[in-house]
């Protein structure tokens, strides 16, 4: 995984009702692998109708927990997100980040890592070890984190209950908007994604701040 050079915006550039990147939290890895190519398809096809009339350019999708998966299951999980069109791995054999070019301009990021330390870990090691590497700050560890994006999520959605945050975020967590929908994986729909949409759109973003 490398840093994304395009420069981050600030956050106090952005507009509240700004919605230009989307993380959605939800499932298990090995649920995610249960998905063959045309379920894939649907669920990406879903997602996208959900937030595209805010529109959002970049979607990512993170696993809400579960166990990592193996060298084998990856590559398994390459194979069916491989027949999907314009889709590409921007990351490797051991550590896959999938991107699918939707033809409306949106990019969806899939990260099948359901441990957010550990891939942090793994960015912050990448960092350290490039040549030349300059001294780190926020913005490089967030162009590494959340690459290819090239901004901070603007709403996060966890598919679970409003007790529990997902492992698979760290980073991410910082200056987003939190929207729970108490649903599964295998059950959320376009018009789910579209009501979190709406809640988020009612808010006035803090970006991490509290109310005075």
């Amino acid at each position: 995984m490398s840093p994304n050079p395009t420069s981050r915006p600030l956050l106090d550039d952005r507009d509240n009702g700004d919605l230009g990147h989307v993380v959605v939290a939800g499932g298990t890895p090995r649920e995610w692998l249960a998905f063959g190519a045309a379920e894939w398809r649907e669920r990406v096809d879903a997602l996208t109708a959900g937030v595209s009339r805010a529109g959002t350019r970049w979607l990512t999708l993170y696993p809400f927990g579960g166990e990592s998966l193996s060298s084998s299951e990856k590559h398994q999980m390459d194979e069916s997100l491989s027949t999907l069109a314009k889709v590409k791995n921007i990351g490797d054999n051991r550590y896959p980040r999938w991107v699918i070019e939707a033809d409306d301009g949106l990019s969806i990021c899939i990260e099948p890592e359901p441990d957010g330390r550990r891939r942090f870990a793994r960015v912050l090691d990448v960092l350290k070890a490039q040549k030349h590497a300059k001294p780190l700050d926020d913005a490089s560890i967030a162009n590494a984190v959340l690459a290819p994006s090239p901004r901070e999520p603007d709403l996060v959605v966890v598919l679970g209950p409003p007790t529990r945050l997902p492992t698979s975020l760290v980073w991410e967590l910082a200056y987003s908007e939190l929207v729970f929908l108490h649903l599964g994986w295998t059950n959320v729909t376009s018009a789910d994604l579209e009501l979190a949409v709406d809640d988020f759109t009612r808010r006035n973003r803090r970006f991490g701040g509290l109310d005075s």
